[in-house]
């Protein structure tokens, strides 16, 4: 049986082709993974933006419970005059006569002065359980997605954001805890979110203002917003927990 081998030369000249192609092939691919990458952070975050369901800004306002305080009371001083009937004399010289003083039967008594000092009175201590109620307080629009651009308004004009102005409060006796608190907006499409607030104790309330893009134009638009959605707070009342308003949108 016969072998036969063959043997073939590597060309020193060929492996250098062959290497610097490689070399240029792995260039060309890092170059090639660098331009996706720019065009994604160009393009790929506006196409985002375009599908998403509009942008929301929310700004809180607290404010404790006040302190109850006593009235003060004026207290007006009077001199009071108070008679005195002279003592009766007589004849007998065996009894010595009683002479009035010369200043008269009469005599002034003023009363110590009363100063009254209005008292702070603590609130008491926490128990029972919380009670959370929220209140639509006004509806208008923003003229940017900042709250601080809110302007009271029955109705949203074309080109400006949707906006309104709601409160919750602890109107129980204990504190409430963590909560939470949805929202329902008129927007293209419909846009339904929640978010955290922080503990509220006896009478303490915090105020949100709140934008948002993307309003569906049309009349009678309903805004909801709804406390302790998920009823993570022990209530003595959880009938209070949600309101809602209507508002035009021209846009």
């Amino acid at each position: 049986m016969e072998i036969t081998t063959t043997t073939t030369d590597q060309n020193p000249r060929r492996q250098a082709v062959v290497s610097a192609l490689a070399i240029v092939g792995f260039i060309v691919l890092i170059l090639l993974g660098i331009g996706l990458a720019i065009y994604a952070a160009r393009y790929v975050p506006v196409a985002f933006e375009r599908m998403g369901t509009g942008a929301v800004s929310l700004s809180s306002i607290f404010t404790p419970a006040e302190e109850e305080a006593e009235p003060e009371v004026d207290v007006v001083v009077t001199e009071t005059t108070i008679p005195f009937e002279p003592v009766a004399t007589t004849t007998d010289s065996s009894v010595p006569t009683y002479t009035p003083p010369a200043t008269g039967n009469t005599t002034t008594y003023v009363p110590p002065t009363t100063i009254t000092v209005p008292v702070t009175i603590p609130p008491p201590a926490p128990y029972g359980r919380a009670d959370l109620t929220v209140d639509i307080t006004t509806v208008g629009y923003c003229t940017r997605t900042n709250p601080d651009s809110f302007r009271r308004s029955n109705d949203v004009p074309d080109g400006e954001y949707g906006g309104f102005q709601f409160r919750v409060t602890n109107i129980g006796t204990n504190n409430s805890g963590s909560w939470d608190f949805t929202y329902d907006l008129p927007t293209s499409p419909a846009l339904e979110r929640s978010a955290r607030g922080k503990e509220l104790g006896p009478g303490d309330r915090v105020d949100y203002t709140l934008c948002f893009t993307e309003a569906r134009s049309g009349n009678n638009r309903t805004i909801r917003v709804e406390v302790d959605s998920d009823d993570d707070v022990n209530e003595s009342n959880e009938n209070n927990n949600s309101d809602s308003a209507q508002i035009d949108i021209d846009n």
